[in-house]
């Protein structure tokens, strides 16, 4: 099963929420996402989190079942959102409104790919890309041209890929700028990792070098 999560941060574009929601069975909302959700025409099935950015005027509008106080101060809003997606069976997360606003929210909300991305297949997705953890292999689909970066969170070895302009083969990476503004040359490209966290970012857009 697939869920559309949306999280709290900068609001989505009303198109790639209309892109991604036929797809989805349900919408799930992190506290004050709830609040996005229902600008975007949509109610969301299940709110959940401390409910701290929740609005009084989301509250109204939403089922009082829907909506779940999940008071753990050791998580974030997002990261009880997806752990009750996991919960009740969902397989497949996109995860919208998680990028933007403050540097430290973002780098936190990268994280529960590192976190959750083995249990399921999990995407941070918005208007330029869909971030997700290579979970020893990934593919990457899209016209040539279309930027692809590689982020290592901490030590990753054994980093290949095929179908790139610049190709890596049995690659040390670190957390670093090496791996960012690749291009697929060939489609659909392939990335593998032995060992380590390693970030996809596989670009929404067109970008190829000169």
């Amino acid at each position: 099963m697939r869920a559309l999560v949306v999280a709290n941060g900068e609001r989505p574009s009303a198109a790639l929420v209309a892109e991604l929601r036929p797809a989805a069975d349900a919408v799930v909302a992190a506290d004050g996402g709830a609040d996005t959700v229902l600008a975007l025409g949509l109610t969301p099935d299940i709110v959940i989190g401390d409910l701290d950015s929740l609005s009084s005027a989301a509250r109204k509008a939403i089922p009082p079942e829907r909506i779940r106080r999940d008071t753990n101060a050791g998580a974030t809003d997002l990261e009880k959102a997806i752990a009750y997606c996991l919960t009740e069976g969902y397989d497949t997360l996109d995860i919208v409104g998680a990028s933007g606003g403050r540097a430290d929210h973002a780098l936190a909300n990268l994280s529960v790919l590192v976190r959750y991305g083995r249990e399921a297949q999990i995407r941070l997705v918005d208007e330029r890309f869909a971030i997700e953890l290579v979970a020893g292999e990934a593919e990457v689909r899209g016209p040539i041209g279309t930027v692809v970066s590689l982020v290592a969170i901490g030590p990753c070895e054994g980093v290949s890929t095929s179908g790139l302009r610049w190709e890596l083969e049995e690659a040390s990476l670190a957390f670093s700028a090496r791996g960012v503004h690749n291009e697929i040359a060939r489609a659909p490209a392939q990335v593998s990792v032995r060992s380590g966290d390693l970030l996809l970012f596989a670009g929404r857009w067109v970008e190829p070098h000169a």
